[in-house]
Formats: structure tokens, sequence, C-alpha cells
């Protein structure tokens, strides 16, 4: 947490502790086209990862895919949420730049 080192896996599930402030660079548009295409395992820790592992999933499969995103009131679901769409936005060509957040 204190290296921003915010997210770790558990087998397939992405934990995360929320930093309670901004983390430089974290959900940038240069971290999108780092995730793409790459395995869960291959990069560190990230929503990014887990959104683009369920992205090709849908596409190799054509099957529903689904996310779960659990926690206490404050824990950063929503944004978590938010990120996961913003990535699927840019993954899919349906957006052409993300936002700094």
């Amino acid at each position: 947490h204190q290296e921003d080192a915010i997210y770790t896996y558990t087998a397939s599930v992405l934990l995360a502790v929320n930093p309670y402030r901004n983390v430089e660079g974290l959900y940038s548009q240069d971290q999108c086209i780092r995730y793409r295409g790459k395995h869960i395992g291959a990069l560190p820790p990230h929503p990014y990862a887990i959104a683009d592992a369920a992205y090709r999933a849908l596409a190799r499969e054509h099957k529903n895919q689904a996310f779960i995103i659990s926690g206490e009131s404050g824990a950063g679901k929503t944004e978590t949420a938010k990120i996961v769409m913003q990535y699927l936005g840019f993954v899919s060509g349906s957006s052409s730049s993300i936002t700094a957040q």
C-alpha cells in the first residue's frame, strides 16, 4: 500500500486496498495499452488485467462474462466498476481515449 501496490491476486480474484488518494498513472491510456492482450499474471495485478481476460474470453468463446465487485461501503466498488468499463471501452474501440483519474 505504501508503494502504491494496491492490487494483488488470490487465484483469479483481484483484491484491492483503497488508497484513499489518487495514484498517478495507474489508470492511464498507457496502462490500457500495456495490459491489452496480456495474460493474468504477466504484469502486476490490475483491474485492466481482469477486464482484458474477460473481454478476450467473450470474443473467443462467444459466452457472456461477468464481474463481481464487492466490498464495504466506501471501499471503492463504484470506482472499480468505472475503471473496468473504461478499459472495456478502450479495448473494444468504443472509446478512443482514457481520461486520467
